[in-house]
């Protein structure tokens, strides 16, 4: 009886032994995907880029996406001042709610972060894979994502433009000249662009700049900001963002007539350095175009809102992204116009002509209006234009053809406008860059001459689409 009661005492001291270890081992090591499912908690997506770059790395930066079930449809049937002091509010509200405890999180453990409302989404400057880990266990997290990094669609040809031809020819072709003189160069309404910056002295764009109070004095809040905190005032050290709002406003007053709505008033953010745009730096000007702070970077303001944001900016990808996709959907609800540039060829390494889904992201976006190149005065599709279709369905007014991008083509080659190595330089450049930006105009125009059409974006481009001019292509089918 003894002998077998030592045994027995031993056996069961062995186990206490090995279920401690096993307990140990438990603590010691992240719960896996079954695990925690077991528990009743289903893990946020994690995008395999990223999951391959922390297994490499041990240490890298993220997004971390929240769900967004913000109801942002009554803001539609809104007038322009409550419609965007609606969206603003609905959205910040929301973010905080859902965000605060990954933030306090965060901030318990020294990470260093930044938040945004227009996106629900906080972007990790860099963490290590503990703490990455310990985050799958937020139930109000909804995915993991990579860092994005797009890049200005850049010029394919450029060179010094000396001539001066008073109304340019791209200008003319699109018969903006026949509205002016009806009485509508867009006068009421701001235009943004999201861009490298803009010279805010040239003298094509200095009288447009929403900032300019008269008699050389300026105001910049409100109406500039660059997330880089490199200007305190409207500068552009790279060239292409003031030409691509020269080709929306620019007019000197004289000679140099080289924009679509002359009358127009701007403001702008600088989301790309050189010709790198970060995604911090992207969601930062988004907010900035809803809800336009001051110079401090405090008291933003809805009602200061421009009414078309144009972006010549995006990635080589062939497949929808959605990263950007919550930022449209806002604008629309806030009534902002958002026109993208389809990209070109020479940008992503593509033959001349490009062929089929060569759109990249986010012009490929259903819900955008995504605007490709023809040539400067003879309305032929540019080789350098990157085509459709597009995998992201049109919605809102797919018109028959839900996958169609471009959804218009505009002039693309050999664009005169405004430069930012002075204040009287002027650029000829090419690409799709230099087409969104009519368009944008266009829309200037347009809701200029008809009030009842300003935030209507379903209306406005349909109304394009249908008075352009049909331009065959050949698709390969």
């Amino acid at each position: 009886m003894t002998r077998k009661f030592w045994r027995n005492s031993f056996f069961r001291q062995a186990i206490r032994i090995t279920l401690l270890s096993l307990a140990l081992i438990l603590i010691l090591f992240p719960v896996d995907n079954a695990q925690s499912n077991q528990q009743g908690k289903d893990e946020p997506e994690i995008e395999e880029e990223l999951m391959a770059q922390i297994r490499r790395d041990g240490s890298v930066g993220y997004l971390i996406y929240f769900g967004n079930n913000i109801d942002l449809s009554p803001a539609y049937s809104m007038e322009w001042e409550e419609r965007g002091n609606f969206v603003y509010k609905a959205l910040q509200e929301a973010a905080e709610e859902s965000q605060k405890d990954v933030r306090a999180f965060l901030d318990e453990q020294g990470v260093s972060y930044q938040s945004f409302w227009i996106e629900n989404v906080i972007i990790v400057e860099k963490s290590n894979f503990r703490l990455f880990n310990q985050l799958k266990t937020f139930p109000e997290i909804e995915s993991l994502r990579a860092r994005r990094i797009m890049t200005v669609i850049e010029p394919v040809k450029e060179n010094d433009a000396s001539s001066v031809l008073g109304i340019e020819e791209n200008i003319a072709h699109v018969a903006a000249p026949d509205v002016w003189n009806m009485g509508y160069t867009g006068k009421g309404i701001i235009v943004a662009n999201i861009d490298t910056g803009v010279r805010y002295t040239h003298q094509a764009l200095r009288s447009q700049y929403r900032g300019n109070l008269g008699e050389g004095s300026f105001n910049h809040n409100y109406n500039w900001w660059d997330p880089y905190g490199s200007y305190n005032s409207p500068a552009d050290d790279n060239g292409h963002g003031s030409h691509t709002m020269g080709i929306m406003v620019g007019d000197d007053g004289g000679s140099n007539q080289i924009g679509m709505a002359p009358d127009a008033e701007w403001i702008a953010c600088r989301a790309c350095a050189g010709t790198s745009c970060t995604d911090e730096a992207l969601l930062e000007c988004a907010q900035f175009i809803a809800a336009p702070w001051d110079l401090n970077k405090a008291n933003p303001n809805p009602s200061k809102r421009p009414h078309i944001v144009n972006n010549s900016w995006g990635d080589c990808s062939t497949s929808y992204d959605d990263w950007y996709q919550d930022v449209v959907d806002a604008w629309h609800a806030a009534g902002i116009y958002p026109v993208f540039s389809n990209g070109n060829a020479s940008n992503c390494y593509y033959s001349y002509p490009p062929g089929l889904n060569t759109v990249g992201n986010p012009a490929r976006y259903g819900n955008v209006t995504g605007v490709g190149s023809s040539g400067k005065s003879n309305g032929l599709y540019a080789l350098h234009s990157n085509w459709g279709p597009t995998d992201d369905a049109d919605t809102v007014n797919p018109r028959g053809y839900p996958y169609l991008k471009p959804q218009v083509i505009a002039p693309g080659v050999f664009i005169r406008s405004s430069y930012a190595t002075s204040d009287a330089a002027y650029a000829n450049l090419t690409g799709t860059s230099m087409s969104a930006p009519h368009v944008s105009g266009l829309v200037a125009l347009m809701w200029d001459a008809a009030p009842c059409l300003v935030g209507d974006y379903a209306n406005s481009e349909t109304i394009i689409e249908e008075t352009a001019n049909p331009v065959p292509y050949n698709s390969g089918g």
